[in-house]
């Protein structure tokens, strides 16, 4: 039914070097319960200890930080990550606006010219994917917003479905 594919290119192993460097690995081991040195090799690519599954799915929940698993997807040729449970009807402007500056990043950096090392590459990506986060968030949001409403939902549907006739004709 799907076709998920791995990319050749070390999203997920560049995502673990990149989550390394933000946060304060001796805390986090200590908030997961874990021997710091095993994390720290796990978190580093070149050594054969790797996450699993459980462990990313701790590590996102204490630090709230998606780079692991914006990462694994990315590896799959996958979207980013979406917290759906973020998701209010009355933050669309707040989410609109992050939008909108998450955008501007990433034209200011296409139109740069600069050389794209990979810290740059790094930022690149995250603005784009913290941009799909909020556009997904925006549609997640009126999406509830007019199933929360009877009578706005009936509408939708209705003029869905008269659109849908006239496109037939």
């Amino acid at each position: 039914m799907f076709d998920y594919q791995t990319s050749t290119q070390p999203h997920f192993d560049s995502a673990c070097r990149v989550f390394a460097s933000r946060h304060n690995i001796r805390e986090l081991a200590e908030a997961l319960g874990m021997n710091q040195q095993t994390l720290r090799n796990k978190l580093n690519p070149d050594q054969v200890h790797q996450l699993t599954a459980m462990e990313i799915v701790a590590i996102t929940d204490v630090t709230e930080d998606a780079a692991l698993i914006d990462g694994l997807l990315a590896q799959m040729k996958c979207m980013p990550a979406v917290p759906v449970n973020e998701a209010q009807a009355g933050r669309v402007p707040q989410y609109v606006m992050q939008a909108t500056a998450e955008i501007g990043k990433l034209a200011a950096a296409a139109v740069s010219g600069k050389k794209m090392t990979p810290s740059c590459k790094s930022a690149f990506m995250e603005n784009v994917n913290a941009g799909i986060r909020c556009l997904t968030l925006i549609g997640l949001s009126i999406h509830a917003r007019v199933q929360s409403n009877p009578a706005l939902a009936n509408t939708v549907d209705a003029l869905s479905g008269i659109s849908a006739s006239i496109a037939l004709s």
